[in-house]
């Protein structure tokens, strides 16, 4: 056949998305870390026009994964605006498969897919797994600064701070769980934010609300029309446990975080009524923090509030809910990512326990 180019609309049926995207009057619009847009063509070449909004520089600039056929993934750096980059420039003429995956969270910035560019024909889409995970979390399950390791040299030693190119969702406990298990795994997370507080003590966008958005600070509001995955992995109230150092606010409030905790519980029960949901903590903190003044001591555990609202689920006839117990990371051991983050070698210890534990759960 002879090949010309032709350009697809990012609407259009034949291109696959995986996770959450809405269409806006000029494409399509995703900011979630992995994110994975998956096309298949018979050509020799593969364009996108993406309109990106990051801002650029080290912690502006948003990265994708580009994989070809199935072989392992380049790294793609794209700059702020709209712009035209090839992803499959010179291949041999036959069907290919090419796999977009977006490797930095919503802090970074939104992505807008307007087209892409076959050197062929666009053909439809390779069949996605059955089964799928979604993970509901902070930084740690996006992955922050996955791709760097270090060994602390004391307790006080001060870790580098966040760079866009280190996030990497791949080597994070949420996809290596959902890849033992043959799931597809679905991310909604954004770093600093929490059920009731975020880390700054802010109250806004807070994940909950998050959650019933299809992008964050978007208006466009997730339909839940896809179906519900089959697991749901709760890993929030990390940054609840760490606000308020130096303030008032430094102790998390049980009341507040129980309440916000408990809603978020029936709102997704009510969403997923089948849906094993597994909520943990982890691996920074295990929610324990404590407060001396004056030789008087007062503690709090974000960690057996969590066990305990799963409980109070269960005895209320939930037995789809389920209490996991992350363990704590080891620097010393294991290293540290950016700002403290869990390294790839912790996520891997993760992945571990959370795939033993599901499998146990979901044992038919």
């Amino acid at each position: 056949m002879s090949l010309t180019w032709m350009t697809v609309p990012a609407t259009d049926a034949r291109i696959q998305y995986v996770g959450r995207t809405y269409r806006s009057s000029t494409g399509v619009v995703f900011s979630h870390p992995g994110v994975t847009v998956r096309v298949r063509f018979w050509g020799d070449a593969l364009r996108m026009r993406l309109d990106d909004a990051g801002t650029g520089g080290e912690v502006g600039t948003n990265h994708f994964d580009v994989s070809i056929d199935g072989a392992p993934p380049t790294r793609l750096a794209v700059r702020s605006g709209e712009a035209t980059y090839p992803l499959a420039p010179a291949l041999e003429v036959g069907l290919h498969t090419v796999e977009l995956l977006k490797r930095t969270e919503s802090i970074v910035g939104p992505s807008k897919l307007v087209a892409l560019e076959v050197h062929g024909e666009l053909r439809e889409p390779p069949t996605r797994p059955g089964l799928r995970m979604e993970f509901i979390g902070d930084s740690i399950t996006c992955g922050y600064g996955t791709d760097v390791a270090f060994i602390p040299e004391s307790r006080s030693w001060r870790a580098p701070t966040f760079t866009s190119k280190h996030q990497n969702p791949r080597q994070t406990y949420a996809w290596l769980t959902a890849m033992n298990l043959g799931m597809e795994p679905v991310l909604v997370c954004y770093s600093g934010h929490g059920v009731y507080r975020n880390l700054d003590l802010t109250t806004s966008g807070l994940l909950p609300v998050l959650y019933e958005l299809a992008v964050p600070e978007h208006p466009a509001a997730w339909e839940f029309t896809d179906g519900s995955p089959e697991v749901i992995v709760i890993n929030i109230g990390t940054n609840d446990t760490l606000a308020g150092s130096g303030t008032d606010a430094f102790l998390p409030d049980e009341a507040g975080f129980k309440a916000a905790y408990r809603a978020f519980l029936q709102r997704l029960r009510t969403l997923h009524p089948r849906a094993h949901i597994v909520c943990t903590l982890g691996s920074m903190t295990d929610g324990y923090k404590k407060l001396e003044n004056h030789g008087v001591v007062k503690s709090v555990h974000v960690g057996d509030w969590i066990t305990g609202l799963v409980d109070e689920r269960r005895r209320a006839g939930d037995t789809r809910v389920h209490r996991h117990v992350m363990a704590e990371q080891d620097p010393a051991t294991d290293g540290v990512a950016e700002d403290w983050h869990p390294s790839a070698a912790t996520h891997q210890k993760m992945a571990e326990s959370l795939t033993r534990f599901l499998r146990d759960v979901l044992r038919p």
